[in-house]
């Protein structure tokens, strides 16, 4: 199994933070490395009430797995995930919680050129593309500067043509961080928290039993009545549930 080693979050706060948080960060850090998980997900657990970022939702999510709580370590995970979509040790570490899930379900195939398009917006995080779109303006007014300030008429072509290459990226460096931000915001997922719970096809008790889904299972958010949700899966089915059994993703 691969290796649970937080990441050092000494950088993970802004420069202004408090002591009091970077104090809490370090004191879990020695609790994580003690082997004392329960009290080092006590302190990320304060520090996250007030500053979030991926590597702290990680190393949340790495006090839940030590505690064998699945779900749980799914749901910071998966919370780190969104932040950092690149992150090579969350995803790992993501697999191996979902294996140990009990449902298996089988995802739709996505259309070909979609997911192509999911996979380059997705494969970045926001700050990737936005210091892309930073670097590509830069990168155009030195351009733009060069062609205005040379006499040479092929080096000015040139240069100008570089420039609108280099708005080009930036533009669309840009949108798409911005869209990868709106993606985030809207996207609305949740995780099974209950050892299991009845999938029904009305918001109603008594009505007719779909399936059982059970804890660490992902579902995608549809539309709330009373204290029901509609949930669907990956494979496309669908049905009610508690909102009680769920957390938001």
């Amino acid at each position: 199994m691969r290796q649970l080693i937080p990441i050092a979050l000494s950088l993970l706060l802004p420069a202004f933070a408090q002591a009091g948080p970077q104090q809490l960060l370090e004191q879990a850090q020695q609790a994580y490395a003690n082997g004392d998980h329960k009290h080092a997900l006590a302190l990320y657990d304060s520090v996250n009430n007030q500053y979030t970022s991926a590597g702290l939702l990680y190393n949340i999510g790495n006090c839940h797995s030590k505690m064998n709580d699945v779900p749980h370590a799914i749901l910071y995970y998966e919370r780190a995930l969104r932040l950092a979509p690149g992150a090579e040790d969350i995803q790992a570490n993501l697999d191996l919680q979902r294996a140990k899930v009990v449902d298996r379900v089988n995802q739709l195939p996505a259309f070909t050129l979609g997911s192509v398009w999911g996979r380059l917006q997705g494969g970045k995080d926001v700050d990737q593309w936005a210091r892309r779109s930073l670097w590509a303006c830069a990168f155009m007014a030195v351009a733009a500067a060069l062609a205005i300030l040379l006499r040479q008429r092929i080096l000015k072509r040139v240069l100008f043509g570089t420039a609108a290459l280099a708005l080009l990226l930036t533009l669309f460096s840009a949108g798409l961080a911005a869209y990868r931000v709106q993606e985030v915001e809207r996207r609305s997922e949740a995780i099974i928290m209950t050892p299991s719970v009845e999938i029904l096809g009305e918001p109603r008790k008594g009505s007719t039993r779909l399936f059982i889904l059970h804890q660490g299972t992902k579902v995608k958010l549809l539309k709330e009545q009373d204290e029901w949700q509609e949930v669907r899966l990956s494979s496309g089915s669908v049905g009610w549930l508690p909102r009680e059994a769920i957390e938001v993703i």
